[in-house]
C-alpha cells in the first residue's frame, strides 16, 4: 500500500481529494509517468506524419497506433485525478455505512488494512504482479451520511487504476440506496 503519511481526513473531505504527505520519490514517479504518457501520446503523430514515409503504403496499423495514443491520454487523466474522492450520499448513518462497506469488502475478498473512526482502507494484490508488496488500496472516508472513496495503486511508477473505480462506484451506490 502506498504510504499515506499524515492523511488529513477533514481537509480531504473539504477539498474533495486525498490530502497527505507525499515523499519525493512519489512525486518523482508521478513526473516520470506524466512524461511517459506525453511521449506515448506524441509518438504516434511523429510516426504518422514522418516526411520520409511512403504515404501510398499507409495501412491500418498507422491508424491503430492512434488508439494507443488515446490510451495514454486516458492514463494521464486517471493519474491526474487518482486522488480525487468520489462522493456518494447514503440513506444510512456513519456506523451503518461502515458496516455495509466492511461486509461488501469481505464478500469481495479484500484484505482489511485500516478501520478507524472515519477511515476504512482495504487492500488487494494486483493481478499479474511479481511482487506481493505492491497492492491496490480502496480508501473510504465517512462523514455523516456521505461516503467518499478513491482507489490508488502502489507499484514502481505508481500507475493509476484505470477501470475498477467505475465498478466500485456502482457497487457502493447500490449498497447505500
Amino acid at each position: 500500500m502506498r504510504s499515506l503519511k499524515n492523511l488529513n481526513v477533514s481537509k480531504s473531505i473539504e477539498r474533495n481529494k486525498l490530502v497527505y504527505s507525499e515523499s519525493w520519490l512519489d512525486k518523482f514517479s508521478s513526473f516520470v509517468f506524466y512524461l511517459f504518457c506525453c511521449a506515448g501520446f506524441i509518438c504516434p503523430f511523429l510516426i504518422f506524419y514522418d516526411p520520409y514515409r511512403d504515404h501510398s503504403k499507409t495501412g491500418y496499423e498507422y491508424y491503430l497506433v492512434f488508439i494507443l495514443s488515446i490510451f495514454f491520454v486516458y492514463s494521464f487523466y486517471r493519474k491526474a485525478t487518482e486522488k480525487k474522492l468520489i462522493k456518494i450520499v447514503s440513506k444510512y448513518d456513519v456506523e451503518e455505512n461502515k458496516l455495509l462497506i466492511n461486509e461488501y469488502c469481505k464478500k469481495k475478498g479484500f484484505e482489511k488494512y485500516r478501520n478507524s473512526n472515519n477511515v476504512i482502507i482495504y487492500n488487494t494484490e494486483m493481478t499479474y504482479n511479481f511482487s506481493p508488496n505492491y497492492k491496490i488500496s480502496r480508501i473510504f472516508l465517512l462523514k455523516e451520511n456521505i461516503i467518499y472513496f478513491t482507489i490508488i495503486r502502489e507499484n514502481k511508477l505508481n500507475t493509476p487504476v484505470l477501470f475498477s473505480q467505475i465498478s466500485l462506484k456502482r457497487d457502493i451506490k447500490n449498497l447505500c440506496q
